[in-house]
Formats: structure tokens, C-alpha cells, sequence
């Protein structure tokens, strides 16, 4: 139970705890009973300026006020003793924070994302937190971890650690010193603080954490003492190097990879948006997850022999990068390895490799032509969606799967074959590929077919046709046509599907807005979940009396329908599946039908006419109808007493015999 107060605040049935404020609030008055603001309560509430917490709170919860961006300034209350996770997270108007003596407990994160904290101080009788020497930082007293920073903290002497995301998102913050007594840096730590140009790792530091450093793109400088012994910075080249393994672990954009180095870190240069290039030297034997991530200005790159593998995300995002060789020694090429790569016109992959991974050249548009090898025997989930650039490719006899959405959305492929030794090809995988005009599969291939020359890709022992294209003539010995068999296929005007056809699948035509008319045969005994969704050009449809039931938004979106007759073998339609027809103007639902689903004809605004032939309302399962203010029910001779009496068709403001 909850309690809605008149300006649109929610609380809790006791009214003690505020469970949210609308978003587009500027100010609030929480009531005096609150004694605690729930999790994410004012959660992306920007528009937020101002908000007093009354005297009795005593926790904020995780998120509570997370990117509260317009909020400049807050008081926490002398009875708070807890402030959550991420509780501040994102408030960049924020100027300053006094933590009262009462505060016992800060989650991770409570201020990070606060770029314009200039001031952070803990009362002097705090027995848990402290901002000893004026250092505008929250530090654990017992431990001595310094928890939460700003622009102008200056790390005290007696820190030991700089905690988990302590100085996250501080993009103000230009120079730190971290002071010798400092034995470790936790994850996230100075992640995102843009403006630090210069970093220096004293001797003692002997932990640094995943991201410590990630999206410091300023950064011009890095060094460690050369007394760590843990760390270096040999040869002057601006990274940070685990000495036992001789990984680099932080990079910047002036880092010259030294030779001794054999692997690049996990997220080493992550963010470095100023990294124009970079010489990787021979030694390297494996790139990490992440490792160039986010370097959009990363242009080219020699990745050297001795590289055998390639981690997830290692390019994501390296839009500057042109072109790209692979060596021979790569097997594997990780997931989403070179995601977003849009400036890619060109990639090399070398017969070593075995497999592509999930994502690895998504959304890479520039990509012209590849050449898949031929070890390769997988090419994963959306390995190549969005490269709309690709305008051929061959699939070697030697892949055995093909993912899903593997060639999703690539717009500019023309045609496709499909050897005989592939085994799997997942849903989607060649899905709104518009410019496909030829698809075949190899005579041999014992799994799939594309009989008499029909442009598809059916499942042999079934009779499924799982993959169509524009020029597709569906052969007369189908059975069903799967899911997704033709979604986003654009370039589809007309269709004949033949008599045989017993099920047409879940989205099997979905978006397919080139689509003006279709005959469903006989033979169809049920038309899927989405099956039509999209089809904006579809002017008329005729469903045959075989089918039995129409699925979930069958129809929704089918703005160009203006009249549909449904057959009295149908016995229910499902959830929204005319919904968004809206120039639907008239429809006829035959007498056998049992259940109308949820939301059935919303946003079907011509909607003048409903037609409904059964004779026994109260034998209709209805969730919830929902039809234009205007729409007249038409309702068989004798039946108008038990229609105007139903409470569910309350909503017609007219209920007429059918003549």
C-alpha cells in the first residue's frame, strides 16, 4: 500500500517512508513524519532545484537522488545515519556536502558523478568519517580510506587507500598528489576525471584495481616511482606496468608501449579518446578485454605476429580506426572486438582463426568487403549486424553455425549462399537485409534448402521456411512459415504463400511495410504473435475460416487497414493485435469468438464500427476494451437487452441491431 500526497509525492501507507516525486518537480515539501527517502525516489528528477529533508530522516536510500543534476545545494540533517549507494550519484550542481556527526554508513559511490563539488566536510564528532586537515574528502577514520573526493581534495598524508570510485566523474579535478603512505587504488576510482593530465603511483602503492584510471582522457603523463615493487614506468612511457608479468595495465595518449611489455591490460587505454596511434611491440602476445575501448581517435594500428588473441570489446568504439590486419598466429576473434568500428572500411582475417565472436564487427557500416577464412567454423550473434557498407560475402565451407542477427540490418548485401556444412542458422540472422535479391544453399547441405530456385532458406525435414527476402516465391511444399521469416524485409510488395501452409510464425512478416495486400490460404489454422506488426502498407487482408486464433499484436501498427473481417472459426484474438490501425475504420468479429484480448483496438482512432455476430456476450472473455469515443457496436437480432446490460460494453455509447 501507498499513500499519493496532493503534489504528487508518494509515501509509504504510514507515511514514513518517501517512495518517489514526480520528475518533473522543481521543488518538494516532504512531510514531518518521513523517516526515510527510498531508493532512486528522485531518481533522474533534473528539473529539481531545491528539497529540504526534514529533522527526522535518518537514511537515504541507494540512488535516492541520483542525476539530480539542477540541484545546487542540500542539507543532510543531524538524524541521518545512513546514505546509500550512489545515493548523490550524477548531482553536477552540487557545490557542497557536510556530512553530519550522525552518519554512520556511506555506500560506494554516494557522490560519484558530482563534477561540480568544490567543498566536502565531516563534522568534527563524527565517530565513523573524517575531512582531517580541511582535504574536501570524506575519509574513514579507522581505516583510513579515503571514500569520496572533489576538484579541490588534497589526499592527506595518513590515507592509506583511495576507495572504490572515490573520485568518479570529478572532470574539474586537474592534478593530484597521492601521498607515499598510500598502499592501494580500488576499481573505478579516478574513472571519467577528464581533466587530470598527470598522474604519479608513489613506492607504496601496491594494488591498483580495474578502471582505477579508465576515461582519464587528459591524461599526458604517467609515471611510478621507480622504487615500487609492485609497478613501472619503464623507459619513460607514460603507463603503468606490472613488473612480475610485464602487463600493461593503464595507458595514456602519449604511452609508447615499451618491448618488454607482453599483453595489454583489460581496459588499459579505455576512454583514451585522444590516442591517435600506437606501436605495439612484437613481444605482445594477447590484447585484453576492453583493452582500446572508447579510442575514437585512434586512426590505425599494427597489432604485431605474436598476438594470439583479440579479447571482448578490444576496439568497441574506435571510429577513427580505417583499416586493420589481423596476424596469422589470432584463432579467435573476441566478442564485440571491434564494435562500432564505423569507420572501418577494410579488416583482414587470417585462416588461423576459428571463430568470430558475438558483436565482433557490429555496427562497423563502413566495412565494404570481408573475407571470412576458411578455418573458420562459427560466425556468432550479430558478428556482422549493421555493417550496411558490406556489399558481398562468402561463407566458407567450413562454418558450421550462423548466429543470430548475424547479418542483421546488412542493407547493402545483395546475395547470400549458404554451404553445405552449415548445420544451425539461428532466427534473425539475415533479418531486414532490404538489398538481398538471391539466397541459395548448396544442393548438398543436408539441414537446409532452397528448393526450385525460391530466394529462401527452409528447414528440410520440416518444411519451415525460416529465412525470405524480397524476391522469395514461397515453393507450393512449405508447411509453415517460421518465425521472423521475413521481418523488416521492406522490399517486399507481394507474397503468394501456397495452400499448404498450415502456421504462419511470431513476426514472420513484421515491418515488412512494402507489403500491400496478402490471401492467407485455407489451410492456415493460426497466424502468429506479431505475425503482421509493422506492415503499414497493407491495405486489405482476408483471413481465411481455417484459423482458429489470431496472436498478440498480430496486426498492430497496420495503419493502411481500413476494414478486417475475422472468420467464426477464430475463437480468440490476442492482446493489441489491432492496435495502432488508425485508419481502421469498420470490423467484423465472427460468432464463435471467446476471448478479446487487452488493449485489443487502442489507438485506433477511425475505428466507427464493431460487428460482433455471437449471441452470448457473456460468453466473451474481454481483459480490458478501450475504442473511440464515436464507435457504434453492431450486435445480432435479439441479443441488444444482454449487450446494453453488460457492464463491458458499457463504453459504446450506441449499441445497434444488425440488419
Amino acid at each position: 500500500m501507498s499513500y499519493m500526497h496532493t503534489d504528487g509525492v508518494e509515501y509509504s501507507d504510514d507515511k514514513k517512508t518517501l517512495v518517489s516525486g514526480p520528475k518533473e518537480t522543481t521543488e518538494i515539501t516532504i512531510l514531518d513524519s518521513v523517516t526515510s527517502i527510498g531508493e532512486l525516489a528522485f531518481s533522474g528528477c533534473s528539473g529539481l532545484t531545491s528539497i529540504v529533508i526534514p529533522d527526522g530522516v535518518t537514511s537515504i536510500g541507494e540512488g535516492a537522488f541520483s542525476d539530480c543534476s539542477g540541484l545546487t545545494s542540500i542539507v543532510i540533517p543531524d538524524g541521518v545515519t545512513s546514505i546509500g549507494k550512489d545515493a548523490f550519484y550524477g548531482c553536477s550542481g552540487l557545490t557542497s556536502i557536510v556530512i553530519p556527526d550522525g552518519v554512520t554508513s556511506i555506500g560506494e559511490g554516494a557522490f560519484s558523478d558530482c563534477s561540480g563539488l568544490t567543498s566536502i566536510s565531516v563534522d568534527v564528532n563524527n565517530p565513523k568519517y573524517d575531512s582531517r586537515n580541511n582535504c574536501n574528502a570524506i575519509i574513514e577514520t579507522e581505516t583510513n580510506i579515503l571514500i569520496a573526493g572533489c576538484k579541490n581534495t588534497i589526499i592527506p598524508d595518513s590515507v592509506t587507500s583511495i576507495g572504490e570510485a572515490a573520485f568518479y566523474g570529478c572532470s574539474g579535478l586537474t592534478s593530484i598528489v597521492i601521498p607515499d603512505g598510500v598502499t592501494s587504488i580500488g576499481k573505478y576510482a579516478f574513472w571519467g576525471c577528464s581533466g587530470l593530465t598527470s598522474i604519479v603511483i608513489p613506492d607504496s602503492v601496491t594494488s591498483i584495481e580495474k578502471w582505477a584510471f579508465s576515461g582519464c582522457s587528459g591524461l599526458t603523463s604517467i609515471s611510478v616511482d621507480v622504487n615500487n615493487p609492485k609497478y613501472d614506468s619503464r623507459n619513460n612511457c607514460n603507463a603503468i606496468i606490472e613488473t612480475k608479468t610485464n602487463i600493461l595495465i593503464a595507458g595514456c595518449k602519449n604511452t609508447i608501449i615499451p618491448d618488454g611489455v607482453t599483453s595489454i591490460g583489460k581496459d588499459a587505454f579505455y576512454g583514451c579518446s585522444g590516442l591517435t596511434s600506437i606501436v605495439i611491440p612484437d613481444g605482445v602476445t594477447s590484447i585484453g578485454k576492453g583493452a582500446f575501448y572508447g579510442c575514437s581517435g585512434l586512426t590505425s594500428i599494427v597489432i604485431p605476429d605474436g598476438v594470439t588473441s583479440i579479447g571482448e570489446y578490444a576496439f568497441t568504439g574506435c571510429s577513427g580506426l580505417t583499416s586493420i590486419v589481423i596476424p596469422d598466429g589470432v584463432t579467435s576473434i573476441g566478442e564485440d572486438a571491434f564494435t562500432g568500428c564505423s569507420g572501418l572500411t577494410s579488416i583482414v582475417i587470417p585462416d588461423s582463426v576459428t571463430s568470430i565472436g558475438e558483436g565482433a564487427f557490429l555496427g562497423c557500416s563502413g566495412l565494404t568487403s570481408i573475407v571470412i577464412p576458411d578455418g573458420v567454423t562459427s560466425i556468432g550473434e550479430f558478428a556482422f549486424k549493421g555493417c550496411s557498407g558490406l556489399t558481398s560475402i562468402v561463407i566458407p565451407d567450413s562454418v558450421t553455425s550462423i548466429g543470430e542477427y548475424a547479418f542483421c540490418n546488412c542493407s547493402g548485401l545483395t546475395s547470400i549462399v549458404i554451404p553445405d556444412s552449415v548445420t544451425s542458422i539461428k532466427k534473425l540472422a539475415f533479418c531486414c537485409c532490404s538489398g538481398l535479391t538471391s539466397i541459395s544453399v548448396d544442393v548438398n547441405n543436408p539441414k537446409y534448402d532452397s528448393r526450385n530456385n525460391c530466394n529462401a532458406i527452409i528447414k528440410t525435414k520440416t518444411n519451415t521456411l525460416i529465412a525470405g527476402f524480397k524476391n522469395t516465391i514461397i515453393p507450393d511444399s512449405v508447411t509453415s512459415i517460421g518465425e521472423y521469416a521475413f521481418t523488416g524485409c521492406s522490399g517486399l510488395t507481394s507474397i503468394v504463400i501456397p495452400d499448404g501452409v498450415t502456421s504462419i510464425g511470431k513476426d514472420a512478416f513484421y515491418r515488412c511495410s512494402g507489403l500491400t495486400s496478402i490471401v492467407i490460404p485455407d489451410s492456415v489454422t493460426s497466424i502468429g504473435e506479431f505475425a503482421f506488426k509493422g506492415c503499414s502498407g497493407l491495405t486489405s487482408i482476408v483471413i481465411p475460416d481455417s484459423v482458429t486464433s489470431i496472436g498478440e499484436f498480430a496486426f498492430k501498427g497496420c495503419s493502411g487497414l481500413t476494414s478486417i473481417v475475422i472468420p467464426d472459426s477464430v475463437t480468440s484474438i490476442g492482446d493489441g493485435t489491432f492496435s495502432y490501425c488508425s485508419n481502421l475504420t469498420s470490423i467484423t468479429i465472427g460468432n464463435q469468438i471467446k476471448k478479446i484480448g487487452f488493449d485489443t483496438f487502442q489507438f485506433c482512432e477511425s475505428l466507427k464500427e464493431i460487428h460482433l455476430k455471437t449471441e452470448k456476450p457473456e460468453d466473451i472473455e474481454i481483459d480490458f476494451l478501450i475504442v473511440p469515443e464515436n464507435c457504434t457496436l453492431f450486435v445480432p437480432i435479439g441479443t441488444g437487452y444482454a449487450y446494453r446490460h453488460d457492464e463491458r460494453f458499457s463504453i459504446f455509447k450506441e449499441i445497434k441491431i444488425e440488419k
